[in-house]
């Protein structure tokens, strides 16, 4: 990215957050413009989309466009006659914000990025919103008809930046994650279900940096705060991330061998918790892989007892829309039964894959309180897909693991996807 495509007179480049999941349908339409494309990429489909489409303004091109794509599109586009364009798809799955500063207009997926320049002032760009920019200053309208909103829990949860902002500071709504999974936790140990000698023997609270430290911190301070003196361990940061080579996502690395070489490389460990017992706080354990590594290795090197803790609810499906997770084969919290169907495991079982003391995950009424909603506004304002199928859209005609998903089968007997994608002109 980005993508250029030129035709008839209207030409764009085009940068896209987000993902498609139609897109073979959409890319069959460009066969009668003989257009040959340079990659798979949804975004050059989108950008071809646009500029072939009818239309005498831009604003009725895109509409024309998108008006029946399914799936995450934040786009920002630049053309031919001077102008900047920046629009989210309908249901506002991915953030996308903008701003106006000494005579210029600045668009950003974060805030972050705006405050790197100095721009500390900003507003979103909401779903169905087409922004254009060009000598005759700023306009904003919706070029088709705003959906459910479904803003993705995950950029919450895991990929936003912790000093970007999006319905409060993202760091904040992470550390009321880490409260209220202390709120649980205390919850539990009043029920007994963990045992008043294991949490004596607990040395430390430790995070894996960098994403769940606000969370993890939280965490200690609601514990303490709860159970007063019958806690004695204390927040540590006994885990330190390399800051060089080998700081980058080792999720994605193929080869096992060189991903648990990675992991070992990727975090010093303190000799402080060497021989210690530890709450080991971190934030989603998708796929569990690297998680099972870490720890792997934080037990070989000497560390005694850790209690995982999660500021999460356990991710049980598959994203299409921009998280790249396209089977639950990948899921660390999934497995087949003997006819080969998926199954959500439970924390016995992952307590003991993980060959850990004891395992607890952020329940999803938990996560929304966190986040200051009732369970219901959630659902009416976010995508959970991941976590319980509560998808923008009917997401059953592009999962090819549904028929083999009785969890999620059950859930959508309760759900009813009647939303109609309006184009405006």
């Amino acid at each position: 990215q980005p993508f250029f495509a030129s035709f008839g007179g209207w030409e764009i480049a085009l940068g896209h957050n987000g993902s498609i999941v139609d897109v073979k349908r959409h890319k069959r339409k460009l066969k009668k413009f003989n257009i040959v494309l340079e990659s798979d990429s949804d975004s050059e489909i989108l950008s071809w989309l646009i500029v072939t489409s009818p239309g005498i303004t831009w604003k009725q091109k895109i509409s024309t466009a998108l008006f029946d794509i399914k799936g995450a599109y934040s786009l920002v586009i630049l053309t031919n006659d001077d102008k900047l364009m920046a629009l989210r798809d309908p249901w506002g799955i991915r953030p996308l914000v903008w701003s106006q500063d000494n005579g210029h207009v600045f668009i950003a997926s974060e805030t972050c990025a705006l405050d790197r320049i100095g721009i500390r002032h900003s507003q979103k760009i909401e779903g169905g919103q087409l922004l254009i920019a060009d000598k005759d200053g700023v306009n904003i309208s919706d070029y088709t008809k705003p959906q459910k909103q479904s803003f993705c829990v995950f950029e919450k949860l895991y990929f936003s930046n912790e000093t970007s902002s999006w319905d409060g500071v993202i760091g904040e709504n992470r550390a009321s994650l880490g409260k209220q999974l202390a709120i649980e936790e205390t919850q539990r140990i009043k029920k007994s279900i963990i045992k008043k000698q294991d949490l004596e023997k607990i040395d430390y609270v430790v995070a894996v940096p960098d994403t769940a430290r606000p969370g993890a911190y939280a965490f200690y301070e609601q514990l303490k705060k709860d159970m007063g003196d019958k806690i004695q361990f204390k927040y540590f940061r006994g885990l330190v991330k390399e800051r060089y080579d080998y700081a980058r996502r080792t999720f994605i690395e193929d080869d096992p061998y060189l991903r648990t070489k990675h992991i070992e490389k990727k975090f010093f460990v303190s000799p402080a918790i060497i021989g210690k017992s530890i709450y080991l706080i971190d934030d989603t354990a998708v796929r569990l892989n690297t998680f099972k590594i870490l720890v792997e290795h934080l037990l070989k090197v000497g560390v005694g007892q850790i209690h995982c803790r999660f500021l999460a609810p356990k991710f049980v499906n598959p994203c299409f829309l921009g998280v790249n997770i396209g089977t639950r084969d990948e899921l660390g919290a999934v497995k087949k039964d003997k006819k080969g169907n998926y199954q959500v495991m439970d924390i016995e079982e992952i307590r003991e894959r993980l060959k850990v003391a004891s395992v607890h995950y952020l329940s999803i009424v938990g996560m929304a309180k966190a986040l200051e909603l009732s369970y219901d506004n959630l659902h009416q304002s976010h995508c959970t897909g991941c976590l319980d199928y509560n998808n923008p859209f009917d997401m059953r005609d592009f999962d090819s693991e549904y028929s083999k998903t009785p969890y999620v089968q059950t859930k959508n007997k309760q759900q009813s996807y009647s939303q109609i994608q309006t184009q405006i002109v």
